[in-house]
């Protein structure tokens, strides 16, 4: 079996077990792979005025995430590889939504949330990290059942993830110097910093 076959066999096994099943488990599921993504900036926001010691972390890894997904996974990849969406009637899957026929690989999402929880045990904040990585997972699986992705496209997207938070974490000092100082005065001036 070629590694292409087996990625479509993980999306069919996943989609079987979590949306074929059981008709509030699948709306579970489509809750978390299409809606559980817009409580990230919410999250955020908490986080920057909870924990003011980390909001180095919390910028670094949103550069990061911003890095990745804008510049690797939106310019760089498709331009390398085009793969689209999954045909889920074309490979027997229920289908939940009705999908775009853009890009798949590598995933947006994936890249995103997994660039994101990298910066965050790439600049030492691991608790909060071990939380997004439970977000990440459980965000990406979900949408690998509902077929949004193949399994290797959400591979990719943590590839990609890495590869961006390398390059902030190589440049950060720069980063702090020319960003992140320069915000934090304007936020302090208006009083959210």
């Amino acid at each position: 079996m070629n590694i292409l076959a087996a990625d479509q066999q993980v999306l069919l096994w996943l989609n079987s077990l979590l949306v074929e099943k059981s008709t509030a488990l699948a709306a579970l599921v489509k809750f978390a792979g299409i809606y559980l993504i817009y409580g990230l900036p919410v999250i955020l926001l908490v986080l920057w005025f909870l924990y003011p010691g980390h909001r180095k972390e919390l910028f670094l890894s949103l550069v990061a995430a911003l890095f990745s997904w804008l510049i690797i996974t939106k310019s760089i990849v498709p331009a390398i590889w085009f793969r689209p969406r999954p045909d889920l009637n074309l490979i027997g899957a229920k289908e939940l939504l009705f999908q775009r026929p853009d890009y798949s690989f590598p995933s947006d999402h994936a890249t995103a949330l997994f660039a994101f929880t990298f910066g965050l045990y790439a600049f030492g904040w691991r608790r909060a990290a071990s939380w997004f990585l439970a977000y990440a997972l459980l965000i990406v699986i979900a949408r690998v059942a509902l077929g949004i992705h193949f399994p290797l496209d959400i591979v990719a997207g943590a590839v990609s993830a890495l590869i961006g938070i390398i390059l902030v974490k190589l440049l950060s000092e720069q980063i702090i110097k020319y960003l992140y100082s320069p915000l934090i005065w304007l936020l302090q001036k208006v009083r959210l910093a």
